[in-house]
């Protein structure tokens, strides 16, 4: 699955605590662990890239999800006490 698939399916799930639907924290704590995996092998490929565009990019990929699983961390934290 895609990092940008990923993020949405993420962001839907940790939005649900909004609503007034039930949440799916075992979902969540999956799609936080595929995209764990995700940034391990983004920060894997650009060391190992020689080409600087190339690494450039990946770099600018690997800050997005890096920050995306930041605040998502933050969210699931937020929504610890609901998931009990």
């Amino acid at each position: 699955m895609g990092i940008e698939k990923l993020l949405e399916r993420l962001n839907d799930y940790l939005h649900q605590g909004e609503k007034k639907k039930p949440l799916q924290c075992d979902r969540i704590d999956e799609i936080l662990s595929k995209l764990g995996e995700k940034k391990k092998k983004l920060e894997k490929k650009m060391e190992d890239e020689k080409n600087n565009t190339k690494k450039k990019r990946l770099k600018t990929e690997l800050k997005i999800v890096s920050l995306q699983l930041k605040k998502a961390h933050k969210r699931r934290q937020e929504l610890n006490k609901k998931c009990n």
